[in-house]
């Protein structure tokens, strides 16, 4: 016998509930070779051994938020989150894995972008 249905509502929380969402950047970044960005442990692992991950997929693409951040947060915005956790590419920043090597200012731009559009839509 199936469990009865309860229809989950913003009232079924606490007032001071928070809904939010979160990501991680190489699942949903893409624009993997942009910028600078140098290789990270995954771009090199899902290049050299596409066999050890499902369907040989990788994150190349993903969901070009790199691109649609803009069209992102205004769908967060849409559904209705309160907060995002993202996460940093630092291989988009440090694109040689050290400061010796460098800092890529069009990835410190972008993470910029995106927390200024974050803000702007509260």
């Amino acid at each position: 016998m199936a469990p009865p249905q309860t229809e989950v509502k913003r009232c079924s929380f606490p007032e001071d509930f928070i809904f939010g969402g979160a990501t991680s950047a190489y699942q949903v970044e893409g624009a993997w070779n942009v910028g600078g960005k140098g290789w990270s442990n995954w771009d090199y692992m899902t290049e050299k051994f596409p066999a050890s991950i499902a369907d040989g997929l990788n994150g190349k693409v993903a969901i070009d938020h790199y691109n649609m951040f803009k069209e992102d947060v205004a769908l967060m915005k849409k559904l209705g989150l309160e907060s995002y956790r993202f996460s940093i590419s630092w291989s988009r920043i440090l694109p040689d894995g050290k400061l010796c090597g460098g800092i890529r200012k069009e990835g410190i731009q972008f993470y910029n972008n995106l927390i200024d559009a974050l803000l702007k839509e509260g």
